[in-house]
């Protein structure tokens, strides 16, 4: 039985004992949280010098396309580059997107015709990244691109003015690698392939930047940018062919958040 003498001292060590177990249970909650995985995100916007060379094909017409990185601002009517990473403790997300809308001429001729050509472009790139180490990770994922192309072509009888366009996604695989280079600069790049036929028959993404830190949140980066594509489908009429390469210098702001 217990006594009111006793009372006071058994409230005075459940009190205790309560005021122990909050503490143990908040001290707990303070590890938990500090050993869960945090989640980091990174954006990019950059602007990129590209040169294009290479083949665009419609039907049974092809034109030989080589643009400078100058040509290509004075051709630029729209478009926008912006990459998003976001990580855990081992696992991330990674998309890039590439949209630009190109008005170009050419003076190659095939089978006497000489051409302009129009080309409006989206290249989006999502990735899933899983981290080896602390500067190498693998990614894989898809790319999708989506061409809009109108070609303008004049001979010595005709003109002839054919739009046409075309969207497919390839499987893409690859590696990431970034490094500290001293205690504001650092390097990244990254390399990626695909198509393997599903889409295209290859394509290859390569990119290097070296990025120099403000603070804690904000990075100016400085970097070289490589896609080739090589697509071919359809047939008669139908055929679309995107046989290019765009390659170049990049400068943008990277923030953290």
């Amino acid at each position: 039985m217990i006594t009111n003498k006793q009372t006071p001292k058994l409230l005075r060590c459940l009190s205790g004992a309560l005021m122990l177990t909050v503490a143990q249970a908040a001290a707990a909650a303070e590890d938990a949280t500090e050993d869960a995985p945090k989640w980091s995100n990174q954006g990019l916007l950059y602007i990129l010098a590209p040169t294009l060379s290479g083949t665009q094909g419609v039907g049974d017409l092809e034109l030989d396309v080589d643009i400078g990185s100058s040509d290509v601002f004075d051709a630029i009517d729209s478009g926008f580059l912006g990459m998003y990473r976001g990580e855990g403790e081992r696992w991330g997300v990674l998309v890039d997107v590439v949209y630009m809308d190109l008005k170009g001429s050419t003076e190659d001729t095939f089978e006497a015709f000489s051409g302009d050509m129009d080309l409006e472009q989206t290249v989006a790139i999502a990735s899933v990244t899983w981290r080896v180490n602390d500067s190498l990770q693998l990614t894989g994922g898809a790319l999708y691109s989506d061409i809009a192309a109108t070609l303008s072509l004049s001979g010595p009888n005709n003109d002839r003015q054919v739009k046409v366009g075309d969207d497919w996604v390839d499987p893409v695989v690859g590696v990431l690698f970034e490094t500290p280079i001293s205690s504001a600069w650092e390097f990244t790049g990254a390399a990626q392939v695909g198509g393997f036929g599903v889409g295209s028959d290859l394509v290859v993404v390569l990119s290097g930047a070296f990025a120099y830190r403000f603070n804690s949140w904000s990075s100016v980066s400085l970097g070289y940018r490589y896609l080739d594509f090589d697509y071919d489908d359809g047939d008669g009429a139908d055929r679309f062919k995107f046989d290019l390469k765009e390659h170049g210098p990049s400068i943008g702001f990277r923030f953290d958040f």
